[in-house]
């Protein structure tokens, strides 16, 4: 009995040290400094998360044990599978996060549909994946088989307890991770690898077991109230005067365009030939970045300045009923027609709930696009008819009028249609002849946009949800990653220009606001780009570490203190960790980044959200 369940523990081990070294595999290009440390520290993060997957079959083997019971055998093999899926699910879905996988994936409102509906072709693209995890399976299927021939007759009763209450001890220091104070987290991954390693150490299941009920966010206390508002306040107050513009906005989210696809942010390499031409006509934000890493925590960054700093998107949080501004909620006070215009699935990923708390009259997606003919497959309709289509409703609106319009063919399974296959330029992802698409699209729409009345008073945002994958080593660290194009495009009314200033989504909402001329309070953790005195920064969060950029210097805090500090001008790949050098500039970046986070999560713990 007793040697047993320890060769079971250790085929679950097996398992789980298997899927680290694929998962390695499969991502080494981002890990370009891996340590044995990362490896072995990952093995008690394997230790709690078996000690609580397989809890039900160590209870079923120490209590109710009858030697090869079938009973047993489906325990074990249920918890091993569930370890095997949301391992193998990571071994590419990282590339497209750069984290480990956490519950928010399968409690998104929405995203139940998504994952079912495309769920054959992610089986389909990812065969080898799934044909990884059959193998794991059939693997562990064997080496269990060989542990029963251990299973012998029921030991007598002394030498049972002399078993039974250590094992049960160690099953219990496993659930809570060693015998530390606190239960082990994610953001004790820090002991063993640096913030960029953190991956490696953590595996899937863990992750997913920590996120299932965590707290979101907790009351910060780094300041006291009277001293934080002087540090940081997110409240902006927007001088505009009675001169203001009344013009229509037209918001573009190119879904996945990464600032290393546009060719007119790498010396002319990319694949977008239109987006190149027009940002020549345009005020261009070279060092624009995300604030996270998927659409559902691009769009509340976009469309009302809250950036994703919790494990939870905004969206799937339980405050995202918080009283919150946007543009959407700002331009209808101002007399706006206001429409949300995206070709997928209606409901996907929780679209249509937040753009409604976020004031925008009307949600337009695919139940409403008239021509089935256009639909791509898999995520809804077409970029180019869908684009089209656009303009036609807003030929039948009223003046001014804020849309905001989010583009699809650019995610996996990156669909074109078959009519230009082979049209666009290919390169080293798959993504990229997609992203072709996705221009062409765009440049269809503005050529006969160009013809409509409105044109001529509008002011064009153009910008990505989130980055993809990437094949530029510059683009793979923890800056590159999140760097994203923002382009603002009105003509005759921008003068074309090219700003090295550091900005983010959350300054779009802002920005817009800003430009159109109108005086204004409001909450948003992000800066007009057109304000020279602002100080502009970026923040974001993921794998426990938030991270701020801030002129030259990029800094990684994990809540208690600062890990990595980085002069990402000097140091672009960012090898030279300045902690321990004590730089005069991380103490004061250090300051405001936990002003950021207290006035974050103090304000949505508390719905201040909004200046009343």
């Amino acid at each position: 009995m007793y040697l047993s369940l320890l060769l079971k523990t250790a085929v679950a081990f097996l398992v789980f040290t298997t899927c680290r070294i694929l998962f390695y595999a499969f991502n080494h290009s981002y890990f370009p400094n891996i340590e044995f440390i990362n490896l072995i520290g990952g093995v008690r993060f394997d230790w709690m998360a078996i000690t609580i997957l397989y809890l039900p079959f160590y209870f079923a083997h120490l209590v109710l044990y009858k030697g090869k019971s079938i009973f047993l055998k489906i325990l074990f093999h249920l918890s091993n599978t569930i370890a095997i899926i949301l391992s193998c699910l990571d071994l590419e879905y990282y590339k497209f996060t750069f984290k480990r996988t956490t519950a928010d994936l399968f409690q998104t409102s929405g995203i139940e549909n998504d994952i079912l509906n495309l769920l054959p072709t992610f089986l389909t693209d990812y065969w080898y994946v799934v044909l990884i995890a059959i193998i794991l399976f059939l693997i562990s299927i064997k080496l269990y088989r060989k542990t029963e021939k251990l299973d012998i007759k029921w030991p007598g009763f002394f030498h049972y307890l002399l078993f039974l209450l250590p094992a049960f001890g160690l099953i219990t220091l496993g659930n809570r991770g060693g015998y530390q104070y606190k239960p082990l987290g994610v953001i004790n991954a820090g002991q063993y690898a640096d913030a960029p390693n953190i991956p490696l150490v953590l595996n899937t299941p863990f992750t997913v077991i920590k996120s299932i009920g965590e707290k979101e966010i907790t009351p910060l206390n780094y300041f006291p109230e009277a001293e934080l508002a002087s540090v940081y306040t997110p409240i902006q107050s927007i001088e505009g005067d009675s001169n203001s513009r009344k013009m229509n906005v037209v918001l573009i989210i190119a879904e996945s365009f990464s600032k290393e696809y546009i060719g007119g942010l790498n010396d002319g390499d990319g694949y977008t030939p239109y987006l190149d031409q027009l940002m020549d006509s345009s005020f261009v934000l070279e060092e624009t970045y995300a604030n996270g890493k998927k659409s559902i925590e691009g769009l509340p960054a976009i469309l009302s300045g809250i950036p994703t700093l919790m494990n939870t998107s905004y969206i799937s949080s339980k405050y995202s009923s918080n009283k919150i501004n946007s543009l959407g909620n700002f331009l209808k006070k101002e007399d706006y027609e206001t429409v949300f215009y995206h070709g997928g699935e209606n409901g996907t990923m929780g679209f249509n709930a937040f753009t409604s708390i976020a004031g925008i009259d009307e949600y337009i997606g695919r139940d409403q696009y008239p021509y089935e003919g256009d639909y791509d497959g898999n995520w809804g309709i077409f970029d180019e008819p869908f684009l089209q289509f656009c303009i036609e409703d807003l030929n039948k609106r009223n003046q001014p009028f804020f849309a905001s319009i989010f583009t699809l063919s650019s995610h996996h399974p990156y669909t074109i249609p078959e009519k230009y296959i082979g049209k666009f330029r290919e390169g080293p992802l798959p993504i990229l002849e997609s992203v072709g698409y996705a221009d062409y699209s765009i440049h269809q729409f503005f050529e006969v946009a160009k013809k409509q009345d409105w044109f001529n008073n509008t002011l064009f945002v153009i910008t990505a949800d989130h980055t993809s994958q990437s094949y530029r080593p510059i683009y793979n660290n923890r800056v590159g990653m999140y760097a994203i194009p923002l382009i603002f495009y009105a003509p005759g009314k921008i003068r074309p220009q090219r700003s090295q200033k550091v900005s983010q989504q959350s300054d779009i909402f802002p920005s817009v606001i800003d430009f159109l001329n109108y005086n204004s309070k409001i909450v948003s953790f992000g800066q007009s780009v057109f304000d020279s005195t602002e100080t502009s920064f970026s923040v974001s969060y993921i794998n426990g570490t938030y991270q701020l950029i801030d002129g030259d210097f990029c800094l990684h805090f994990n809540g208690e203190k600062t890990v990595r500090f980085y002069n990402r001008i000097e140091d672009p790949n960012l090898k030279s960790n300045l902690v321990g050098k004590n730089p005069p500039q991380l103490k004061p970046l250090e300051k405001k980044l936990k002003a950021i986070l207290q006035q974050y999560n103090n304000r949505i713990l508390t719905n201040q959200l909004t200046v009343e």
